[in-house]
């Protein structure tokens, strides 16, 4: 069994959807600046639910072109960004997997599933660094699974089996269909 970026992306659908529903009401008090981008908000959240429904059909080029408008109208957005970089990364383009995730990860900082794909990327590079990564994205999403597993077999990988085999168990505590899981290969 192995972790896939779009599943990921399916997870950020629901986090999408309770951000949505925090947002509305009408504050007859709101400037035109702010009504603009309300607009834009919600252009660009009609934006990603469009480009998931067209990742979830199986419809690639048209989730990546939906995505791309998602950031020119709202350049800041987590979930453009962050779905363009899946789809980079399931393209096998990871400098610009990475350009993306970097770009979510400048407007949320915490956003586990970009760490948590960023870290994949820097696994062959620089290990130790995938490392901080892991342990930052359990830090702020302590149950995915799939991240402690994948930061127990980097910190074994590194000579720090006990923090390793620590990990490994929280991962399969948290989804037992994880002991099934093979280490991934660092050449």
């Amino acid at each position: 069994m192995s972790w896939s970026p779009r599943i990921a992306a399916a997870s950020v659908t629901l986090a999408l959807l309770a951000a949505l529903a925090g947002c509305g009401g009408d504050d007859e008090s709101t400037s035109d600046a702010d009504a603009r981008t309300a607009t834009a908000d919600s252009a660009s959240a009609t934006l990603v639910q469009k480009g998931l429904a067209e990742l979830a059909a199986g419809d690639t080029k048209a989730a990546k072109v939906t995505f791309e408008n998602v950031v020119d109208i709202d350049p800041g957005n987590v979930y453009g960004h962050y779905n363009l970089g899946v789809i980079a990364q399931e393209a096998g383009d990871e400098k610009a997997a990475m350009k993306e995730y970097d770009a979510a990860l400048a407007t949320d900082g915490d956003f586990a599933s970009a760490l948590y794909n960023k870290a994949i990327l820097t696994e062959s590079a620089d290990l130790a660094a995938a490392v901080e990564l892991y342990q930052k994205t359990v830090e702020v999403e302590p149950t995915m699974a799939a991240a402690f597993m994948r930061l127990g077999f980097a910190l074994v990988e590194l000579g720090r089996t006990d923090a390793g085999e620590e990990a490994l168990g929280k991962g399969i505590a948290l989804d037992p269909s994880m002991k099934d899981v093979q280490a991934p290969t660092y050449d």
